[in-house]
C-alpha cells in the first residue's frame, strides 16, 4: 500500500513537470491520479485535455502530432499498458473504462502512395463504455454511449448505442 502512495506521488510530480514543459497543450481538471509509469509526447500545435477523476495504471501513453487533439472526459480510466495515438482528434466520453493494453489510433500509413504520411480520420468514443484488454481502436470509429467491447478485438466500424460486441466476427447483441 504505501509503494502505491509513493508511486502516486512520483505521477503528481512528474504531472506537474509535463504541465510545465507542455505549457499551454495539456489540460486536466483537477489533479488526475497518474502512476509514475505514463509518457506523453504533444508536438506543437496540439492539445491533452483530461477530465476530473481521470486515472490510469502504469505504462500509458499518450502521442498528439501535427496538431491533433485528444479530449478525455470525466471519471476515466486507463489500465496497464495503454496508448493513444493521435493526429487528427480522438474524443473519449465519460465514464469510460479501458482494459489493459487498448490501444486507439486516428490515422494510419498511407501504404497506397507515401509511407512517410498518414491518413487520419477521428475517433469518437461516448459515455459508459467498457473495452476490454487487448482491444484495438482504429481510425474513422465511433462508438455511441453505453456499450461494452469484448476482450481481444479489433474495432474498424461504428458501434451503435446499447451494444455488446463480442468477437472479432462482428457478432453484436443489442442490450
Amino acid at each position: 500500500m504505501l509503494f502505491e502512495y509513493i508511486n502516486l506521488l512520483i505521477g503528481i510530480i512528474k504531472l506537474i513537470l509535463y504541465k510545465i514543459i507542455y505549457f499551454n497543450r495539456i489540460y486536466f481538471k483537477g489533479i488526475p491520479k497518474m502512476n509514475n509509469g505514463f509518457h506523453f509526447a504533444i508536438k506543437r500545435k496540439s492539445t491533452l485535455n483530461m477530465g476530473r477523476k481521470f486515472r490510469t495504471r502504469y505504462n500509458v501513453s499518450f502521442r498528439v502530432y501535427d496538431g491533433g487533439k485528444i479530449n478525455i472526459g470525466d471519471n476515466c480510466f486507463l489500465n496497464d499498458g495503454c496508448s493513444i495515438n493521435c493526429h487528427d482528434e480522438i474524443d473519449i466520453g465519460n465514464n469510460v473504462i479501458c482494459g489493459q493494453n487498448v490501444m486507439i489510433f486516428d490515422h494510419d500509413h498511407d501504404y497506397k502512395n507515401d509511407m512517410t504520411k498518414f491518413v487520419t480520420n477521428k475517433v469518437k468514443i461516448g459515455n459508459n463504455i467498457w473495452i476490454g484488454a487487448n482491444v484495438t481502436i482504429l481510425k474513422g470509429v465511433t462508438i455511441g454511449d453505453n456499450v461494452v467491447i469484448g476482450a481481444g478485438n479489433t474495432i474498424s466500424k461504428d458501434i451503435e448505442n446499447n451494444t455488446i460486441y463480442i468477437s472479432e466476427n462482428r457478432i453484436k447483441k443489442k442490450v
